[in-house]
């Protein structure tokens, strides 16, 4: 099963380079949270944060269910 992540970003139309130009965070953190890190719970708050609003969920809630 597809990790929360990939899931909006794929639902949101964008590419791993799009979202972490986005939330302002390397690529290579997308490819380890949709790879490495499939729970969302791993993410440190301020990247969480910042991919949240990249991909329009603003209730964090939402976001790590």
């Amino acid at each position: 099963m597809e990790n929360k992540i990939k899931q909006l970003r794929i639902a949101a139309g964008m590419t791993q380079r799009e979202l972490a130009e986005k939330a302002g965070v390397n690529i290579r953190q997308i490819q380890k949270y949709e790879v490495d890190q499939p729970e969302i719970g791993n993410v440190s708050l301020r990247i969480a944060v910042a991919l949240a609003d990249a991909l329009g969920v603003y209730d964090l809630r939402e976001f790590i269910k």
